[in-house]
């Protein structure tokens, strides 16, 4: 089953209410000592375990990713199909000397029922799992400081990006450019790159229109950003702010 990805802004520094405490009890906080004094928290749902691999190199980061040892198999679980491989691409498969053509899904389908059949067999989950594709889809919820965050932006958000993670880091950087407008800024990568600089310039624009219903948000609300199609993300990825 093939479904939108989303980035879920869940928790967050509120400056503003940081400041004005920092500041009743004299003490007044610098533009650097922001982006280290801070941590935003993602909920990124139904991305690929390729994209998640590449998420969890960054190690100044705090992880919590679903497992696949415990969460119960079904025909049911995601996946998400590259862009770049066409709908109707079938490949030849050679079984027992029996030849099938194959597109992506029907590839997905079998690692899938092969899978729960393993588990219907008594085999533990943790063994049938090693037939899951990088494909499947998984949930994981990172945390990071801002200083970290525009690390990853800088790498990420790059045209050279593997796809799936540069939509993700565009979504993120898009979530706390509303969040917090007097931390995170246009990214350092712009000054050298002009796909940056433009696509930077893009998220200013749909967080300004943004701003007025994000206000209006119930605190607690998850107001969700809209930035299909002038973002012209690959593949899908619903983008949400949670509002305090």
């Amino acid at each position: 089953m093939r479904m939108a990805s989303k980035a879920i802004l869940f928790s967050y520094t509120n400056y503003p209410e940081l400041n004005a405490n920092l500041e009743g009890a004299g003490v007044k906080m610098s533009q650097e000592s922001m982006l280290r004094h801070g941590s935003f928290t993602f909920d990124l749902q139904g991305i690929s375990r390729a994209a998640s691999h590449q998420i969890v190199r960054h190690r100044i980061a705090s992880f919590s990713q679903q497992s696949q040892r415990y969460v119960k198999v079904t025909r049911s679980y995601g996946y998400l199909k590259p862009p770049g491989v066409p709908e109707d691409l079938k490949v030849p498969v050679e079984i027992k000397g029996h030849r099938l053509d194959l597109n992506f899904e029907d590839v997905m389908d079998l690692t899938r029922q092969a899978e729960e059949g393993l588990v219907s067999k008594g085999i533990k989950a943790e063994d049938s799992r090693y037939l899951r594709p990088n494909a499947a889809t998984t949930n994981i919820v990172m945390s990071m400081s801002p200083r970290q965050l525009i690390h990853f932006f800088n790498l990420r958000c790059a045209p050279d990006a593997q796809w799936e993670i540069r939509d993700l880091a565009w979504s993120m950087y898009a979530a706390v450019r509303l969040a917090s407008p007097e931390v995170f800024g246009p990214l350092p990568a712009a000054d050298e790159s002009d796909y940056i600089k433009k696509r930077v310039s893009i998220v200013e624009d749909l967080v300004r229109k943004g701003e007025n219903g994000f206000s209006k948000t119930q605190p607690g609300e998850l107001f969700r950003l809209q930035l299909q199609p002038l973002l012209e993300l690959v593949h899908p990825v619903e983008t949400f702010v949670r509002h305090y």
